[in-house]
């Protein structure tokens, strides 16, 4: 099965066949699917090419000294289709007001824009064999393991091809594929009796590497033993070690938020110098890291997409701003239009979605902590969290809190034994003075890893709150 051949022109036929006054927009996608499930080591489901191709008319129209915003999506790809979606998000237009006079849409100087690497080039172009093979491999990796197993999973690969016009002469497309894997990993058996222990892997990347499963699942499979033989979580405020892969769950819902023109507009954004971390905190926002699920050329408006510093040395240094955002506080657009901002339209029908301000890739400049195991020494007595689930923080207060799914006690500057059970929690942005994540940082690690929307290094915060029943 080969995938589509680039690039679907979807908003520029639409376009072509709009009547509508300006100024309007239409963003517009293709999208190939292609899904292996299995029970087991045994595969029960395969779908594929699943193939939906649809597309978004938004409009703006004048309401004194606001603007009225109207937005429709449709399937419905004739000119009688395109023209009952305007007439739609016309009427709509009447009634849903933002408070912004005019508002500006990229213009055709973003046509072209060489863009990173979003598009993994052997699954665009046999999608359906290539991610047969990767689960052939996935369970050759599990020959001779007798008492670790997958008891289910998924692999899920779509291929993308979004295109996005305007009334003020923008005229892009770009491709992207998105692989989504799920795994349940038990351990069981043995002379030790325990109860099972599982491992859950949940991972969003650009592309497949068969050739990294191996190593992968040994340590999946480390951690389900470990899991399975795991201590009690002691309590009280420790010192804890956040690798990129927890964090991920953690920072991004409320950089998404707060640091937006949005917050702003609702009064919750911290003002611009404001310190909220420690000194040496370098955040950004970067929509063209290579490989990452939110980078991209452009942002779902047009505009293209450049490093933006939202935290200079522990201060608040700017905020972004998508369109409708930039024209209410008369300010420039930051490339920060996101469509499909919840798990569920991430990559999947993302053009029913209208586009909102929030963050693409965050990342956190490498600091002088040094390597993981300089970060476990540093930490003397503490715990490393391995996997915190359904950690996702309050957008208001920036408070979070998860199960440790599996952890390790640290004891004198040493990983000691898995723990399991109780939450870590906490807050990611107080006011100065108080406590918070990012102000105990205490270590910023020197070697950053790209997981999910974040490229960031390892961080020991000084302390975290830590609730289980053990010592």
């Amino acid at each position: 099965m080969t995938g589509p051949t680039p690039l679907s022109d979807t908003a520029f036929r639409m376009a072509d066949r709009l009547r509508t006054a300006a100024p309007w927009e239409i963003f517009a996608e293709r999208i190939h699917r292609y899904e292996i499930h299995w029970n087991g080591l045994q595969v029960e489901l395969v779908r594929g090419p699943m193939v939906l191709e649809g597309y978004a008319v938004r409009v703006f129209r004048a309401h004194d000294d606001a603007t009225g915003i109207g937005f429709q999506a449709s399937t419905v790809l004739t000119e009688e289709g395109v023209r009952a979606a305007a007439e739609d998000a016309e009427r709509l237009a009447r009634y849903s007001v933002f408070p912004a006079q005019k508002v500006e849409l990229p213009t055709d100087g973003a046509s072209g824009t060489p863009g990173p690497e979003i598009r993994d080039p052997r699954l665009w172009d046999r999608p359906g064999e290539y991610l047969a093979d990767y689960v052939e491999t996935l369970f050759h990796t599990f020959d001779g393991r007798k008492e670790v197993l997958p008891t289910f999973g998924s692999v899920r690969a779509t291929l993308s091809e979004a295109s996005i016009t305007n009334s003020f002469g923008l005229r892009h497309a770009h491709s992207s594929t998105t692989v989504d894997l799920e795994i349940a990993i038990k351990s069981f058996g043995g002379p030790e009796g325990a109860p099972p222990g599982e491992y859950w892997v949940n991972d969003a990347a650009r592309k497949l590497d068969p050739s990294g499963l191996p190593a992968e699942v040994e340590l999946w499979c480390q951690y389900a033993r470990d899991a399975r033989r795991s201590s009690p979580t002691p309590t009280g405020d420790l010192p804890v070690i956040l690798p990129a892969s927890v964090t991920s769950g953690i920072i991004p819902g409320v950089m998404g938020v707060q640091f937006t023109g949005g917050a702003r507009l609702h009064k919750i954004a911290p003002e611009v110098g404001r310190k909220v971390g420690i000194d040496g905190l370098n955040l950004y926002d970067d929509g063209r890291v290579p490989w990452a699920i939110s980078s991209a050329p452009v942002d779902d408006e047009g505009t293209p997409q450049r490093r933006r510093t939202l935290i200079a040395n522990g201060a608040v240094a700017e905020l972004m701003y998508d369109a409708l955002h930039a024209a209410a506080f008369d300010t420039p657009r930051t490339g920060n239009a996101v469509r499909g901002t919840d798990f569920i339209f991430r990559d999947w029908r993302r053009f029913l979605t209208r586009p909102q301000g929030t963050s693409t890739t965050l990342v956190i400049e490498p600091g002088q902590g040094g390597s993981d195991t300089e970060l476990i020494e540093a930490a003397g007595d503490g715990v490393w969290v391995q996997q915190l689930g359904w950690a996702i923080p309050d957008a208001i207060s920036t408070a979070f809190g998860g199960e440790l799914r599996i952890g390790y006690r640290i004891r004198h500057g040493k990983l000691a034994e898995p723990v399991r059970g109780g939450t870590v929690g906490g807050v990611v942005l107080a006011p100065p003075g108080a406590p918070s994540l990012f102000a105990n940082i205490a270590e910023i690690g020197s070697t950053p890893a790209l997981t999910d929307g974040v490229h960031l290094p390892t961080l020991l915060v000084r302390p975290l709150t830590v609730a289980g029943s053990g010592v």
